[in-house]
């Protein structure tokens, strides 16, 4: 006679550290919670490594790693990552200034060669922010909003392209960073969708794959999904 219990298969996944409201240094979340979530409802266990988002993103390319999340696609992706036919949230890249040193745009498409801009050191942005490298504007990495803002509060850069959410109100982020009354939101960029990426080489990649969307659709209809998203929705 066999043993009465037998373990859940587990995954382990890769996790941003710097993504507040989704996934944060401390391994809590909304994209963490629901991914734990996801999995049990499909009868994994997920364990989550919480690291810095271009160390995520580097390991589940190198096939080092099952997954990584929060990512939105670009092309580099093509081939060794492959998404759920869902995404985890919605986010709309942002543009701000300091309010002492405005750059003169009102748009993506005015933003002149050789402005400065803090972007996030990993992170995916929409082609019409990720071409304007090559129109001369400077994209200088950090390793987080909060950085990227401190940075343009204190005049080292132009303009930060921050990622605004459905969760958080785009001032989330001055407001963390505690420059709000420095810096300012001047236009949006293009809408995007994040998703938890997996790894086409992994030898676990597409598996852990199929074991998401099978979760996904149980916690969809039970309730579950709505209910983590009413409980963070409520958290700015």
């Amino acid at each position: 006679m066999g043993p009465a219990y037998s373990a859940r298969p587990v995954v382990e996944l890769m996790v941003e550290n710097a993504a507040e409201p989704f996934s944060k240094a401390d391994g809590t979340g909304y994209s963490n919670e629901l991914i734990v979530a996801i999995y049990a409802a499909a009868g994994v266990e997920a364990k989550l490594k919480v690291v810095p988002y271009a160390r995520c993103k580097n390991m589940v390319l190198e096939a080092r790693a099952i997954a990584c999340f929060n990512m939105a696609w670009e092309p580099a992706l093509n081939g060794k990552i492959k998404f759920p036919s869902v995404p985890l949230y919605t986010v709309t890249p942002v543009y701000f200034q300091n309010k002492a040193n405005p750059i003169g745009a009102k748009s993506e498409a005015q933003l002149k060669p050789g402005l400065k801009i803090g972007v996030v050191n990993g992170y995916e942005y929409p082609p019409s922010a990720s071409q304007l490298p090559k129109k001369g504007v400077i994209f200088v990495m950090g390793n987080s909003e909060q950085i990227n803002l401190k940075q343009l509060a204190g005049k080292s850069l132009d303009a930060a392209l921050v990622m605004a959410n459905e969760i958080q109100i785009p001032g989330y982020w001055a407001e963390n960073a505690g420059v709000a009354g420095q810096v300012e939101m001047i236009f949006p960029s293009t809408k995007q969708d994040v998703f938890i990426g997996f790894s086409i080489q992994h030898p676990k990649g597409l598996w852990a794959l199929s074991q998401f969307e099978q979760g996904y659709r149980i916690v969809a209809d039970n309730g579950k999904l709505k209910q983590i998203k009413a409980k963070w929705g409520a958290q700015k």
